[in-house]
């Protein structure tokens, strides 16, 4: 039965599987959330004696007892039910009778569905940010291990300047400090309760919506329920755009894995568990991981426009947004499979020292002498065209080149404000 329609005449099995699509699978993911949302909603209605305190606890009592019972995988989502929010009304209902129904007092499945999403986000986005963290902090060691080891630094796929390995890992070191950051601020901008919306026009009913936005933890109230309505999928769209830029620091170390891994180049090694070969070519080791980690961003793309082009609506609820949970459950799984390979990769990572230093010629070292000219009072254009035309004698330089860095270039890392950083975020 439909929690909408008791009426056992109207079945289509072909309609009601195109309406429900992978409903059943995807809320496995929230429906821990939906349980602990309905005991704050239990708890509102008990404030304004929808409940009296008896019938309150036997709800919340066989709401902790439903989700023991799914954690134990005693409990199963299957398609017999609608979805997860039926699957827990029809619990309720079965172990408490006429009580049970008591339950969907003053929600709709719009805005139960949203401050279950919500939740789940928050949720995720935990988990993410202590991947990301976990990342920097490998990054790091590595930058710190590697801060005098000479790589030639390159633009355009051509040498450029002579740089060092500790430039290379403290850049993504830095970078995922950065999408720590954002992650953070992502995840206190939707930190805002949307319970009491019901369908957008909230409940002729005095409910207290603060008391489940301080059960549930949120920041604050999003008040207006019209909004809390099209919100929906715009929110879901700032998470999936936090997700996107630690998948696209990867994409852009997995090309450059890709370059120094090759024989071309010859700079790294990496455990052969990242490897495979191939069915023809014996001689083959091929890093497939690296290539996959690469792809993975454009799954998080597509979902971000998947999500994008379904958001053009007009105001209100419609049922396209059902979509956009699967949108965001697959995101989000790809992003945790991808970002938890990731340390045990960095640290695999050995440098070919010898070969990184052979590939840094004279050529490479002609802005230094060009800086070298600019010191002795020569303006720098002069200084740069002599060189250029190797007109001038320009003093020999070091390849190393140790003094007067600037802040942030290869000899001047500044690893330890970098450490500073990564304690405040494990703080």
């Amino acid at each position: 039965m439909k929690i909408w329609n008791q009426s056992s005449k109207d079945k289509n099995s072909a309609i009601d599987n195109f309406l429900s699509g992978e409903d059943i699978i995807l809320d496995q993911e929230l429906f821990l959330f939906d349980i602990e949302a309905s005991i704050a909603h239990a708890n509102e209605l008990k404030n304004i004696h929808i409940l009296n305190s008896a019938e309150c606890k036997k709800i919340v009592t066989a709401l902790k007892r439903l989700a023991k019972l799914f954690q134990l995988k005693q409990f199963k989502l299957t398609k017999k039910y609608e979805d997860c929010h039926s699957a827990i009304e029809d619990y309720l209902i079965k172990e408490l009778g006429d009580l049970g129904k008591k339950i969907h007092t003053g929600r709709s499945r719009n805005d139960q569905v949203l401050v279950a999403m919500r939740l789940y986000m928050r949720s995720k986005l935990d988990e993410v940010q202590s991947m990301n963290i976990k990342i920097a902090g490998v990054f790091l060691d590595k930058a710190e291990k590697h801060s005098s080891d000479l790589m030639p630094g390159y633009t355009h796929l051509q040498r450029a300047m002579p740089s060092t390995w500790g430039l290379w890992f403290s850049a993504f070191a830095e970078s995922f400090l950065d999408n720590a950051d954002l992650i953070f601020n992502t995840q206190s901008w939707i930190n805002i309760n949307p319970l009491g919306a019901a369908a957008g026009y909230g409940a002729n009913l005095p409910i207290n919506r603060k008391i489940s936005t301080k059960e549930l933890k949120f920041k604050r109230t999003q008040l207006n329920s019209l909004y809390v309505q099209n919100s929906r999928g715009k929110f879901e769209l700032e998470f999936i755009g936090a997700l996107k830029q630690p998948m696209l620091d990867l994409r852009k170390f997995s090309w450059d894995m890709s370059l120094f891994l090759t024989q071309e180049y010859d700079f790294l090694n990496i455990a052969s568990k990242y490897s495979t070969g191939s069915s023809i070519m014996p001689n083959k080791s091929n890093p497939d991981v690296i290539e996959i980690i690469r792809a993975n961003y454009s799954v998080l793309a597509g979902h971000y426009l998947e999500l994008e082009n379904l958001l053009s609506l007009p105001s209100g609820y419609h049922r396209d947004l059902q979509l956009t949970k699967r949108s965001i459950i697959h995101s989000i799984h790809c992003t945790i499979r991808t970002l938890e390979i990731i340390p045990e990769l960095v640290q695999s990572i050995k440098i070919n020292t010898k070969r990184s230093h052979d590939f840094i010629d004279e050529e490479m070292l002609m802005t230094s002498k060009v800086n070298a000219l600019v010191q002795t009072g020569m303006p720098f254009r002069e200084a740069y065209l002599k060189i250029k035309s190797g007109k001038v004698i320009s003093p020999q330089l070091d390849k190393k080149q140790k003094n007067k860095f600037s802040l942030g270039s290869p000899f001047n890392l500044q690893i330890s404000e970098l450490r500073r950083r990564l304690k405040k975020h494990i703080d």
